[in-house]
């Protein structure tokens, strides 16, 4: 089996990548499956695409097998996998990693409404928004449960930091706020970049 990983923060182009192998798969014939690694041949003979949204849906033991088994398997991971699940992969697999662009990660750093606009320049801004109302997710999470966030060390004690200019209620309201903006953007009764500007003017006040 040629197996394929797809994995990174910057799950826009991430999707976008995925989307391009389904197509190709589907022009050629081929059957695409989806979370399950079939150990026995298409009964129709055709070729098959495999794809594995997160990558421990595929436990360490099982990966030694994965090489015998016939087709093209996808793993898709929004995130980044861990080094030890990727060195444990055969050594012919290929490994396609999206970073997010340094100016999504300026303006997450230090939100601000200038550099929101800064980012939307490049960046779509339902993207943008989404990787937002994560960041603030994250930020409310750290406060009330730190050891349960799936991250690295650095990467708590750096939103920590952050955390520390808001309030947990402060937080609070903020995810409560972006859950409103969502559906009303959502139901056309408002503008998303309009309303994200007022949102971080009040909250940075």
């Amino acid at each position: 089996m040629k197996i394929i990983v797809l994995h990174g923060d910057y799950t826009i182009k991430l999707y976008e990548r995925l989307n391009k192998f389904i197509e190709i798969a589907k022009k050629r014939g081929w059957e695409v499956t989806n979370d399950e690694i079939s150990q026995t041949p298409s009964l129709f003979n055709k070729e098959t695409l495999t794809i594995v949204r997160k990558y421990n849906l595929i436990s360490k033991k099982n990966i030694p097998g994965i090489s015998k088994i016939p087709g093209t398997l996808v793993i898709y991971n929004e995130g980044n996998i861990p080094q030890l699940f990727l060195k444990e992969l055969p050594k012919d697999t290929k490994i396609e990693e999206f970073k997010l662009p340094k100016i999504i990660w300026n303006f997450l750093d230090n939100i601000s409404v200038k550099l929101l606009h800064e980012t939307v320049k490049t960046e779509p801004i339902e993207f943008v928004f989404s990787v937002l109302a994560k960041r603030f997710r994250d930020l409310y999470w750290v406060k009330v449960n730190e050891e349960s966030l799936p991250y690295q060390p650095w990467q708590i004690g750096k939103l920590k930091r952050q955390a520390q200019k808001y309030s947990q209620d402060t937080l609070k309201e903020i995810i409560n706020k972006l859950a409103e903006i969502d559906v009303k953007v959502k139901t056309s009764k408002a503008d998303l970049i309009s309303e994200l500007d007022l949102l971080l003017i009040k909250s940075l006040e």
